[in-house]
């Protein structure tokens, strides 16, 4: 297991979330990973930050069982 903290990002595939997610990937201390959470894990953007080194994962603001699934050890 990574010694990594998780930062978890709510709307990671728009604008503000996705810059603080390739932020998150960029920093070079290393001390961190990024968790994107989208309604859609399957987008086009959600695909790219998983290609880019994010973990995504699939959250609804409507659904607070999900969200508890996606912050869970962030």
């Amino acid at each position: 297991m990574s010694d990594k903290k998780i930062i978890a990002v709510l709307g990671a595939t728009g604008a503000q979330g996705g810059g603080l997610v390739r932020a998150i990937l960029a920093d070079r201390s290393g001390r961190f990973r990024a968790r994107a959470i989208t309604r859609n894990v399957t987008s086009e953007k959600a695909r790219a930050l998983a290609s880019a080194g994010a973990e995504v994962v699939t959250a609804d603001v409507d659904d607070p069982a999900s969200l508890r699934r996606a912050f869970e050890g962030a």
